[in-house]
């Protein structure tokens, strides 16, 4: 009983231990999966806070850690603020040594609505409250001056440091007002009469003033993306703000459009890695329907052709990094120049400035790795191509070996045919002359007289002259007709593969 007893208890202490095991790998794979399945907009969100605090830290640490002088953060939406002109003219355009925010962020959006029927009442209110020129912004961002574009100007007698660029740029087109590939699209047309396009940009217009410290973002087109980023920010850090530096929000709105790219990538890599593991399992080889491989060079033209797109968005929010670190070394030198005397107050300092050129240098990097990405990407999706392309000759060849083949025994049954052409004409040669003799003895002109009581004559008749007077001429007839029609056609022939060439 005791030995029974011990058994039973190791047994069941055994089983205890598998299932805590089991419990153990389970709860391992729960944690694997929710952090391989992480919302995107969340990591967006967690690196943004990152970049404008230089730390990730709890809301209790962060105000343990936030100084005394925090960076006072100010989002107007003009699509979600519900009191927008009244911020304009109130908080909002009061500067830092009066209470007023460090840093000002204006999101408008034509599309929703409210902007359109007040465009010309809120430009108003900017210039009187804000002393901006709305229509120098408005052609800074316009198809004309589409690129980076930065230069120190003078407003009110101070110095500021003025960058206008474009965070995206989309080209759209009117397909259904194309009627067919080949319409209008010919050489001499300067551009064809039934396609429409469209640029649509994502300007950002950015201001620091040198004496105030006061830094302003206005993104006259905002998408949803960046909308939900920057007012998420301003939320975060409105509790708790900590110092920033006024080229901090250009870090955090290229860091989402650099993750916009990322997402982009990886699905194109997604349909490339559907391709390839078709051509590993041999579907593609075995396949001989010729319109799925139309879809399938298709398919890899679009994926090219998009990577090409992504290659230039690529280039430029590198561009844009490039310049925004010659604007950045210079706003440094600009602040320290035009720092009053005796005073010790100043609005950048080093090691957020340094920091700020850390991340624009990590985010030219980051841009470099999506380049080296779409560059391979372009090289599988070209082999792909190309692959396609064989294959389709491979099966074109196998089909034309197969004509051959067909043709060759067609080919083979005609000599047999001819052959016996040739047998039948041997016989019909043969006997042709006494086929002849039989006729011209079975004509009235020749007959054998065999009334008279002596033996049978041959009697040929007076007429028989006229026999050959409709023979002669009608074989020469017959002959001259057929050399005429030779020669017509070989008239009509050779005219018509001038005509061929000439076209």
């Amino acid at each position: 009983m005791y030995l029974q007893n011990e058994n039973t208890s190791m047994e069941h202490s055994s089983g205890d231990e598998i299932s805590l095991k089991g419990e153990r790998i389970l709860k391992k794979r729960a944690q694997a999966q929710e952090t391989t399945t992480r919302d995107p907009k969340y990591e967006t969100l967690e690196y943004a806070l990152f970049l404008c605090r230089g730390y990730c830290a709890s809301p209790k640490v962060d105000h343990k850690r936030n100084n005394k002088r925090g960076t006072r953060l100010l989002v107007l939406d003009e699509a979600e603020t519900p009191d927008f002109e009244y911020q304009i003219q109130g908080a909002a355009s009061r500067i830092p040594t009066d209470g007023g925010a460090h840093i000002r962020v204006v999101m408008m959006n034509s599309d929703a609505g409210i902007f359109i029927e007040d465009r010309n009442r809120t430009y108003s209110l900017f210039e009187k409250h804000w002393a901006f020129n709305m229509r120098n912004i408005t052609l800074l961002s316009s198809q004309l001056v589409s690129s980076y574009h930065s230069r120190m100007a003078s407003f009110g007698g101070q110095p500021c440091l003025e960058i206008c660029y474009n965070i995206s740029e989309y080209l759209s087109y009117d397909e259904d007002n194309i009627s067919s590939l080949e319409s209008n699209l010919t050489l001499n047309a300067s551009k064809p009469a039934d396609m429409w396009l469209e640029h649509q940009y994502e300007p950002l217009y950015f201001r620091y003033n040198s004496v105030t410290g006061q830094s302003t973002y206005m993104l006259s087109n905002a998408t949803r993306e960046n909308r939900d980023l920057l007012n998420s920010v301003g939320l975060h850090l409105a509790e708790s703000p900590p110092k920033m530096h006024p080229f901090t929000l250009h870090t955090v709105i290229l860091s989402q459009t650099l993750a916009t790219r990322t997402s982009e990538i990886d699905d194109l890599y997604r349909r490339l890695l559907w391709i390839e593991t078709q051509i590993y399992r041999g579907s593609i080889f075995q396949d001989t329907n010729s319109e799925r491989f139309t879809r399938y060079i298709q398919l890899s033209h679009k994926l090219s052709r998009n990577l090409i797109t992504l290659e230039h968005r690529n280039q430029r929010d590198t561009c844009h990094i490039d310049r925004l670190l010659q604007d950045h070394a210079r706003l440094w030198k600009m602040t320290t120049r035009q720092r009053p005397k005796g005073s010790d107050e100043c609005y950048i300092d080093a090691p957020g400035h340094e920091r700020v050129r850390d991340s624009l240098l990590c985010l030219k990097d980051f841009a470099a790795d999506r380049e080296r990405q779409i560059i391979n990407l372009q090289r599988k999706t070209q082999i792909f191509i190309t692959l396609l392309y064989n294959l389709i000759t491979g099966h074109d060849s196998a089909i034309n070996l197969r004509i051959a083949s067909e043709t060759a025994n067609v080919s083979h049954e005609a000599k047999k045919d001819s052959t016996s052409m040739k047998i039948i004409a041997g016989v019909t040669m043969f006997y042709l002359p006494a086929t002849f003799v039989c006729s011209l003895f079975g004509t009235n002109f020749v007959a054998l007289d065999t009334s008279g009581t002596s033996e049978p004559n041959f009697v040929i008749s007076k007429l028989w002259w006229l026999y050959f007077a409709f023979a002669i001429p009608l074989t020469g007839l017959t002959v001259v007709c057929f050399v005429v029609w030779r020669r017509w056609r070989g008239v009509h022939r050779f005219r018509a593969e001038q005509d061929k060439y000439l076209v």
